[in-house]
């Protein structure tokens, strides 16, 4: 899959650009999903690490993982949207939120995950489709 990819928040002090990752998309239902995006879950498309690029502009917040390394979550300083996550785990991709993309239309989920962490009022989960 060689699909280039472009997005920005939404003041467009932010923009970015990659090619999409032959792997699932998905919408995570985890806490941290839940506390960066402020709603019950993030949508996420995966880029290629390889050849992705971000404006300067794009402020990045380290903290540490599910999995005890760390992950990364990049958003706009200016407009505060997310735009991105990154993790040690996954070093070959970067994680695009679904919102931030030029056409939403590219991003269909193949799955859900953490669905146990879903809060009750987030009707988003999605079957499985891998």
């Amino acid at each position: 899959m060689a699909d280039r990819i472009t997005g920005r928040c939404k003041c467009g002090q932010v923009t970015y650009e990659g090619t999409r990752l032959d792997a699932a998309s998905f919408r995570c239902h985890c806490r941290d999903c839940q506390q960066l995006t402020g709603t019950g879950h993030a949508d996420m498309l995966p880029l290629s690490l390889e050849g992705f690029s971000v404006s300067d502009a794009c402020k990045i917040f380290e903290m540490e993982g599910g999995s005890g390394q760390p992950t990364y979550s990049g958003f706009c300083p200016e407009c505060g949207a997310q735009i991105l996550r990154r993790s040690a785990r996954m070093s070959d991709r970067v994680y695009v939120h679904a919102g931030s993309l030029d056409d939403p239309s590219a991003y269909a989920p193949d799955r859900s995950i953490y669905d146990g962490a879903a809060q009750p009022w987030d009707t988003g989960s999605i079957i499985d489709r891998s």
